[in-house]
């Protein structure tokens, strides 16, 4: 189960992010930024810089995970943060091929 809501990543949470951060030091204009919503809860971006947009958005909210990949598809709610990242990277690694 997901901490509870107003929490930092956990080190098991950072670990997934980190693949994540992997991926998009990988790929040319893309920058990631992380930060916390005003309840305190925890989410990620990454930011295509040369295209201007979002492609990837994970946050974790009441003790889920919401994945947005707004050039894809609708945002999915997942209970592990494994799931989430699994999820993402399926998506972006066909996005970057």
């Amino acid at each position: 189960m997901a901490p509870s809501p107003g929490t930092d990543w956990t080190d098991d949470e950072r670990a997934h992010i980190g693949r994540l951060e992997t991926l998009c030091r990988s790929t040319k204009h893309w920058e990631m930024e992380c930060s916390f919503t005003d309840a305190g809860d925890p989410w990620c971006v990454i930011y295509d810089c040369h295209e201007n947009r979002i492609v990837l958005h994970i946050a974790r909210i009441d003790r889920r995970y919401v994945v947005a990949l707004p050039l894809r598809r609708p945002s999915v709610n997942t209970a592990t943060m494994k799931i989430a990242v699994d999820m993402a990277l399926a998506e972006l690694v066909a996005m970057t091929s």
